[in-house]
């Protein structure tokens, strides 16, 4: 599984919870998913990017490239991998108190350790970098 498969596995497991729930091989499904994710980033990539420029130097194509990897991930990700659970639903339903509480739009002022949202927070940066969480008081 390529990272954009673990990526959509981990987003899908916390926000999307019922629609993870149905999924029969979920290690065979995120596999797909992500190789079908960087073959169409890849492709967008390469469209953003175009042909290379005359005179353009190494760092000016390695700019180019980079910028437009990250331009196709913006776009491509949000539909196939980081879907919105706002919006995930048959069209005319309205997301369900649980599913907007997961994800709150504010950002705590004071940090506090024990607080759910920051152990949150902690886990999934902990699950990014593949580090031990840090324990709380």
């Amino acid at each position: 599984m390529n990272r954009y498969g673990a990526q959509a596995q981990r987003h899908w497991q916390t926000y999307l919870p019922q629609r993870y729930a149905t999924i029969a091989d979920p290690n065979s499904f995120f596999s797909t998913l992500g190789e079908e994710a960087a073959t169409a980033i890849e492709q967008r990539a390469r469209e953003l990017a175009g042909p290379d420029q005359p005179d353009e130097g190494y760092l000016g194509k390695l700019g180019r490239l980079n910028a437009a990897q990250r331009t196709a991930e913006e776009e491509i990700l949000p539909e196939l991998i980081l879907i919105d659970p706002a919006t995930d639903g048959p069209p005319g339903e309205t997301p369900s108190a649980s599913t907007t509480s997961a994800s709150p739009a504010w950002t705590p002022l004071v940090e506090d350790p024990n607080d759910p949202w920051w152990q949150r927070v902690a886990q999934e940066e902990a699950d990014q970098n593949d580090e031990p969480v840090p324990p709380t008081r």
